[in-house]
């Protein structure tokens, strides 16, 4: 009788621990971006300024950039969204921990973009200095040096997501 009862224990225990370890999956997060730049210094051509929020992650050319494109104007942003992948358990609805994005603003800087990667907090804002990541033809000794870009993004909590607006600060020269 005992050995019946330990077998029962042991299977009840390996059945937990099954459950345990399958209850977690790849979940799929789409963010949203609501982007608008700020060119104070009047560095950009009047007008629209166009403008890509893409995901770095899965292509950082010029092409990859372009395919998302768009344009802000004051009061009107360019928004967008793209889905990535993350580990979540099973009723885990959380956005992801850390998002990571390219901005291209080729009215600014044509040969490249500027990366965005946060670890956002719910409606909190931070202020990132989002380093310059040259195209495979920009050459840093021929073009130039490019500083990080101000950015200023703030994050809201949605059910597997963030809606995330960001604000590129054009440096004056």
């Amino acid at each position: 009788m005992h050995v019946v009862a330990r077998g029962c224990i042991a299977a009840v225990g390996l059945s937990a621990l099954a459950l345990t370890t399958a209850s977690c999956g790849t979940a799929l997060i789409t963010n949203e971006f609501s982007a608008t730049v700020v060119d104070p210094g009047k560095r950009l051509p009047a007008g629209p300024t166009q403008n890509s929020i893409f995901d770095s992650s899965m292509g950082q050319s010029d092409e990859w950039a372009r395919k998302s494109m768009g344009s802000t104007s004051p009061g009107n942003p360019y928004t967008t969204s793209f889905t990535t992948t993350a580990t979540k358990f099973v009723g885990d609805n959380s956005p992801s921990a850390q998002v990571t994005a390219g901005l291209s603003i080729p009215q600014f800087q044509a040969k490249g973009y500027f990366s965005i990667q946060l670890t956002p907090v719910d409606g909190q804002a931070v202020i990132l200095q989002a380093p310059f990541i040259g195209y495979y033809d920009y050459s840093a000794a021929t073009d130039g040096a490019v500083k990080p870009l101000p950015v200023t993004v703030t994050a809201k909590s949605g059910n597997l997501s963030w809606q995330l607006t960001v604000v590129a600060a054009i440096p004056a020269k």
